[in-house]
C-alpha cells in the first residue's frame, strides 16, 4: 500500500502537492462549522504538502533545498524594498481611491494605532498558522519552480494564481475575504513570481512580502 502511494506521488508530484495543500489546509473547516476552531483554514498546509512531496520524491536533499530557499537572505537591497514597500504602496493607493470615491476616511483613533503594525508583522512572519506567510514555502518554494519548467513565468504565475485563489475558498464562503479577491490574488501571484525570480528563488523575500501585505491590508 505504502509503495503504491509513493509511486503515485513520484509520478504526479505537482498534482499530489496541490491535493495535499488543500487537504492539509482545509481540514479545520469541519471544526469551524462546529464552532470548535476560530478559522476554517490553516496557512501552513502548503508548506507541509511541499515537505511531504519533496521527501517522497527527492528525499533529504529535496527538503534541504527548500529549507535553504527559506533562509536565502543575500539578495540586492532593492528587493527588500520591493518586498516591504510594494504592499504598503498598493494599500495606501487603494485607501486614497476609496476616500476619493466617497468612503469614510480613517478616524484619528485608527490612524493612531499604526505602531501596532510592527508587532503584527513579526507575529505573521515568525509564527506558522497566523496569517498566510507560511504558505510561501509551498506556493513559491515548491510549486512555482515546478510550474516554470517548460512554461513562461507569466503562464506559470496564472496557473498558480488560479489554484492559490481557489485555496482561499473557505475564507470566501464564511465572508473573511471578498470574492473579488480572486482577481487580486491572481495579480499578486505575478508580482510574487517577479520577486522570486529576481532574488534567485528566495522564499524568505516572498514571506516578507506576504507578511507585509497581510499586515498593512489587514
Amino acid at each position: 500500500m505504502m509503495s503504491s502511494l509513493l509511486s503515485v506521488v513520484r509520478r504526479h508530484p505537482l498534482i499530489t502537492f496541490f491535493v495535499l495543500a488543500y487537504a492539509l489546509s482545509w481540514w479545520p473547516s469541519i471544526l469551524y462549522a462546529l464552532d470548535l476552531s476560530p478559522q476554517p483554514i490553516v496557512g501552513f498546509g502548503p508548506f507541509l504538502a511541499a515537505l511531504i512531496v519533496l521527501a517522497a520524491t527527492n528525499g533529504k536533499s529535496g527538503v534541504v533545498v527548500l529549507l535553504r530557499r527559506m533562509v536565502r537572505w543575500r539578495v540586492a537591497p532593492v528587493w527588500y524594498a520591493v518586498a516591504l514597500l510594494v504592499p504598503v504602496a498598493i494599500t495606501l493607493a487603494a485607501t486614497v481611491l476609496n476616500i476619493v470615491l466617497g468612503a469614510q476616511a480613517p478616524s484619528s483613533a485608527q490612524l493612531g494605532s499604526w505602531p501596532s503594525l510592527f508587532p503584527t508583522f513579526f507575529l505573521l512572519l515568525l509564527i506558522p498558522g497566523i496569517g498566510g506567510t507560511w504558505e510561501e514555502p509551498g506556493w513559491r518554494g515548491y510549486a512555482l519552480p515546478q510550474l516554470q519548467m517548460g512554461r513562461s513565468a507569466l503562464v506559470a504565475s496564472l496557473i498558480l494564481g488560479v489554484l492559490w485563489a481557489f485555496w482561499h475558498l473557505p475564507l470566501m464562503i464564511v465572508g473573511e475575504i471578498h470574492w473579488s479577491d480572486i482577481l487580486f490574488i491572481i495579480a499578486w501571484t505575478v508580482v510574487f513570481t517577479w520577486l522570486f525570480n529576481n532574488t534567485r528563488g528566495s522564499v524568505l523575500l516572498a514571506m516578507l512580502m506576504h507578511a507585509m501585505n497581510n499586515t498593512i491590508s489587514g
